[in-house]
């Protein structure tokens, strides 16, 4: 090699290639004549112990034949591209290598040599096998995945989806019905005839098939989904059902995507050089640069550069110290390192890292500054914005309880605060520089690494709950927010992560949804609950063709408790009663208390109509046994409506109400029994629908009219008042008495509005009478339960007597026993409001159900009215009689006024008469009469 530059060449960049790095130079036949001192740094030999032919050194690899065709090419005068080997280390480790290599030539220009510049690329390696063991764990996960299947009956071409199959495709499924043609509306145009071809290609091979495309949403977005289905044929050969699954597979796609991306910008990283080199001749002051200092210094390739030039590129509060930096290295044997700004002419800012050292010749006299450059700004940006980000977080991240973490781009965690220390069991020091790798196991770590993954690809701030386990042992639920941090370029340099111990939280929640679909009082489920699995059940029993009941239950004479004992002995019976029915159903059963004294059963997997029976005879077995509460002995029954899925209907609204209706037709049976629904009462609940439908039309057609039966006293039969009473008018079925209509009216609101206009009609009526001279009295007029309970009938009392210039002691409003008594403390505020302004009360209908002499004694009445029941059979039921005189007896007690209705015989009257009643009414002088008619009578019969 005497005839060409060899070592010398080589050497004098020897102090400049690190620990990874060394120059070498071999002759034709592959023998190392020439390598480095760094390679006891890279490979752990000594330089003689290298000077050997090549292939002493490397491994059975494969990709290692290409050493000996690129050394050909070299020999040949070609370019040899930069390729790696895999060698042996001194300590019988592997290194891989990236060469770099060009052949020599002499002076007659021979190649008679090769040099060459081998790279340690080992961590890269590393690198891409971590990359790989990631591909794989991906893969498993992939099999993880959740589906949603489909099936579709070719003869009737009805097509089902899961709801998975819903979710995926972003419809709603009780919105829209699925099919095929929906199928590829939903898929991406572009995938549409794939699709289409793989399903028929399938039926006409018989195979399963399998495809993969894209849905295309109507916001733009695009997700990727696996189609995989499998057709089944009768003896013909024609195809009666396919099914089959879908599977999102997006995130795994994108996934694959970025994986992808990855390992192509970690390939290409392997064989870009990340240092540029540089030499600095003394004398000329002339600065050779190779192509890498070029870029960094953003210079065109092989233009001419003198110190001057390249000062003027440092930022000019720069200067100073990178001319320093080149006297030290002419003053000092040893290598300089400095860290600068230089300023590109496009403007731009880099910071650049130096490292120089000086050549000299024999006379030791410097000749030479050799060395490199390196683009620093991105990790100089990174950690100056993580210094300044750690300054700003670190006066408050210690106060707080939350555990509070900073990583950089390559998640490495760079602070934390106090409580992340006592969660790792670690101090910050030691946390400092470390991985989720080095801190946690690795599933732990590789959870927490894909969730810095997905925020640093979103851009945006990342939020999910994660359970956690501190050093004792305590399972903590953390809510984490991960947070991006920038640098001054605008670039994402790390992020910051915040995690709350939300476990109390979450409890609490919970707890709070229990409350929220459980009864408080029986621990049941309650309404909301029972109908949300009454639907899963109903989707269930469609699949599986399976059958289900509902047993509406409601408990006979609950409310008599209720009113005679109040209400915490009728909860106490209440939590008795759902204790009892949990001890008669089935396991699979569900058991709720819908509301006040109604529960019901949903009995799934119904074998026979008549397991049914049999449960809804436990119940009423169950509930004969005396319920103890307290010092009393109660008993009540129940009475239960049966109905059947699908027999009795197809969805929960329909299963319930039909159950319910069957509840009515027990009760109606003489209660304390069970009824199973019969289309017969759909057709009574038609008619209940239509009547109210027609109810609503009359007010508004102006259908309805008042009657009014006059009142005499006993005495001397004169007229004392009247009462006003609904007619309707029907324009098909003729004239209807409140009997036909008023029970329905209560059902609803409806009674209210249609009281509100007797109310006003009565008014106006009796008014009108008064300012005409005619001695009327007052006029009575029924109110209802929803009026005093439901609406503000003291306002709406004060306001038509307002609007109807009708004075208050004009009018008497008739109340019954039972709406008092359902709400007696409600019922005597609103009572007392309207008695206040002169308005009378009756008490209608007495005698004929429960009531509470204590709150009748408190209510502000005027009269007490004997119901017919009691006179019809006068003077032949003794009892009656009895009864008669009693009330009578009481009502003079109370010095109430004493009305009979019903008075239809002489007899009667006589009777009433002796036994003190003031006033009757009834068939014996008039029956209940339009307005114009009770007007002529007032003119021609005696008045009080």
């Amino acid at each position: 090699m005497s005839d060409y530059r060899d070592s010398v060449t080589l050497e004098q960049y020897e102090e400049c290639l690190g620990d990874k790095s060394f120059f070498f130079a071999h002759n034709p036949e592959g023998i190392f004549t020439y390598v480095s001192p760094s390679i006891t740094k890279v490979l752990g030999y000594a330089p003689e112990d290298f000077l050997a032919h090549y292939t002493q050194f490397l491994t059975d690899n494969p990709k290692n034949h290409l050493v000996q065709s690129n050394i050909d090419i070299a020999l040949a005068g070609g370019k040899v591209p930069a390729y790696t080997v895999e060698s042996y280390h001194c300590d019988g480790g592997i290194r891989w290598l990236q060469v770099q290599e060009f052949g020599v030539c002499n002076d007659q220009n021979e190649v008679v040599a090769v040099h060459g510049l081998a790279t340690d690329i080992t961590a890269y390696k590393q690198t891409l096998q971590q990359l790989e063991l990631q591909t794989q764990r991906f893969q498993r996960a992939e099999n993880m995945a959740k589906v949603g299947s489909w099936e579709l009956n070719l003869g009737t071409q009805d097509l089902y989806w899961s709801k998975e199959v819903f979710r995926i495709f972003e419809l709603d499924p009780t919105q829209i019905k699925p099919s095929y043609e929906l199928l590829l509306e939903r898929t991406h145009p572009a995938d549409r005839d794939k699709l289409n071809n793989a399903y028929y290609h399938s039926l006409e091979t018989r195979k399963p098939y399998q495809v993969e495309h894209r849905l295309l949403m109507p916001d733009g977005r695009v997700k990727h989904v696996l189609e995989e289905g499998v057709s089944d044929f009768d003896t013909d050969g024609r195809a009666l059902m396919s099914s089959g699954t879908v599977q999102d597979i997006t995130a795994y796609h994108m996934a694959k995507q970025q994986l992808v991306e990855k390992q192509a910008l970690l390939k290409e990283a392997e064989t870009i050089a990340q240092i540029g080199s540089w030499e600095y001749e003394i004398a000329s002051e002339k600065i050779i640069l190779s192509d890498g200092c070029y870029a960094i210094l953003g210079l065109s390739s092989g233009m001419d550069v003198v110190y001057e030039d390249f000062i003027a590129l440092v930022h000019e509060d720069d200067r100073k110290a990178v001319e320093a930096s080149f006297e030290r290295n002419l003053e000092f044997d040893e290598e300089q390192i400095s860290v600068y700004r230089i300023v590109r002419s496009s403007g731009e800012t880099r910071y650049i890292e130096q490292r120089g050292i000086t050549r000299f010749d024999a006379n030791h006299s410097a000749t030479h500054i050799v060395g490199t450059l390196q683009d620093i700004t991105n990790q100089y940006m990174a950690q100056q914005a993580l210094e300044k980000q750690k300054t700003l977080l670190r006066s408050v991240i210690n106060a707080t309880t939350d555990l509070i973490f900073i990583k950089d781009a390559l998640g490495v965690y760079q602070g934390c605060n106090s409580a992340f220390e006592r969660f790792t069991d670690k101090t910050e020091a030691e946390i400092i520089g470390k991985t989720d790798y080095d801190l946690f196991d690795w599933e732990v770590a590789d959870f927490f690494r894909q969730q810095d993954y997905a925020m640093f690809d979103s851009g945006k701030a990342r939020q999910n709950e994660e359970w956690v386990t501190y050093p004792d042992g305590k399972e903590v639920l953390v809510d984490t927010l991960k947070t991006p941090f920038y640098g001054e370029d605008g670039n994402v340099y790390g992020l910051v992560g915040v995690s709350r111990d939300i476990t109390a939280r979450k409890k609490a929640e919970e707890k709070l949804y229990y409350l929220a679909h459980h009864d408080d009082l029986t621990g049941l489920a309650n309404r909301h609950l029972f109908t949300s699995l009454l639907d899963q059940a109903v989707a269930h029993s469609e699949r599986h063709r399976e059958k289900l009941a509902i047993l509406f239950i409601d408990l006979d004479h609950f409310k008599q408790i209720n009113d005679s004992l109040g209400h915490q002995i009728g909860d106490q019976v209440l939590e008795q009663v759902g204790k009892q029915l949990q001890t008669t159903g089935r396991k699979s059963d569900t058991i709720a208390r819908l509301g006040g004294d109604e529960f019901a059963f949903l009995m799934r997997d119904l074998k026979h109509p008549e397991d049914a029976q049999v449960v809804a005879q436990k119940v009423l077995k169950a509930l004969e046994k005396p319920f103890l509460v307290e010092s009393h002995k109660l008993y009540i029954g129940a009475s239960i409506g049966i109905s059947i899925y699908p027999d009795n209907g197809e969805t929960s609204d329909i299963l319930l109400r039909n159950a319910d209706a069957a509840m009515y037709r027990a009760k109606d049976n003489d209660r304390n029994t069970y009824a199973f629904y019969t289309d017969e009462l759909t057709q009574i609940a038609f008619q209940h629908i239509q009547l109210e439908s027609e109810l609503r039309r009359a007010l508004q057609e102006n259908e309805f009219e008042v009657y009014y039966q006059p009142k005499y006293e006993c005495e001397g039969k004169r007229i004392v008042g009247s009462e006003a009473l609904i007619r309707w008018q029907h324009p098909t079925r003729g004239l209807l008495l409140p009997g036909q209509f008023i029970a329905e009216a209560e059902k609803s609101d409806l009674i209210i509005e249609l009281g509100e206009w007797v109310l006003r009609e009565a008014c106006i009526q009796n008014a009108k009478w008064h300012r005409m001279g005619l001695k009327s009295g007052r006029v009575a007029v029924n109110v209802s339960g929803r009026q005093i309970t439901k609406h503000d009938l003291s306002a709406t009392v004060q306001r038509v007597l307002q609007e109807t210039d009708c004075k208050p002691k004009w009018l008497e409003l008739e109340i019954i026993e039972r709406f008092v008594m359902n709400s007696p403390e409600q019922t005597l505020q609103v009572l007392n409001e309207i008695h206040s302004s002169g308005v009378a009360f009756a008490i209608d209908d007495f005698g004929i159900e429960y009531s509470s002499l204590s709150y009748l004694k408190q209510m502000p009445l005027n009269t007490l009215k004997i119901d017919l029941s009691f006179i019809r059979d006068i003077p032949e039921d003794k009892d009656d009689m009895a009864i008669v005189e009693a009330m009578l007896a009481l009502a003079k007690s109370f010095n109430l006024i004493a009305v009979a209705e019903g008075v239809e015989r002489e007899e009667q009257l006589d009777f009433l008469r002796d036994s003190g009643a003031d006033r009757f009414q009834g068939f014996l002088l008039s029956r209940p009469m339009p307005a114009s008619e009770f007007e002529a009578l007032l003119k021609t019969h005696p008045t009080l």
